[in-house]
């Protein structure tokens, strides 16, 4: 008979979590069409997520047939509004910045993202006023 050792366990203290959720129009730039984005930030907390504001999800640039995975950092802004910073893993497929608008949040699909996004086409901006933005936790 084989006896396992007991393995000790940490639990992580509470945590602010962010999360964006919409579909917009880049209009403003190099190109145009539709950007999707849905994107979790841990904002801050405990454990290795919260002490280095990572992001991750996915974006999508209809135009560009791009759909990749995106991670980054989040920074809580001195107005209470968030702004992420996100890029896909292979370099040059797409980098974004994402910022609600207001911290005066509605629920559901009633919120403005403001973004910007770079691809191998250029850059070009706009906005969403259907996202989903949800913060959660502590400092929410």
């Amino acid at each position: 008979m084989l006896i396992a050792p007991m393995q000790k366990s940490v639990a992580g203290g509470p945590s602010e979590q962010v999360i964006f959720s919409g579909v917009g129009f880049a209009g403003n730039g190099d190109w145009e069409g539709p950007v999707g984005f849905w994107i979790w930030c841990q904002a801050e907390g405990t454990g290795p997520y919260g002490q280095h504001r990572v992001c991750a999800g996915a974006m999508y640039v209809y135009s560009q047939a791009i759909t990749v995975y995106v991670d980054g950092q989040v920074t809580e802004e001195a107005d209470e509004t968030y702004t992420m910073d996100v890029f896909s893993r292979k370099p040059g497929v797409l980098s974004a910045t994402l910022h609600n608008v207001t911290d005066d949040l509605e629920n559901g699909p009633n919120n403005t993202v403001e973004f910007t996004v770079t691809t191998a086409e250029g850059t070009s901006s706009g906005e969403s006023n259907t996202a989903v933005v949800k913060v959660t936790g502590p400092g929410d």
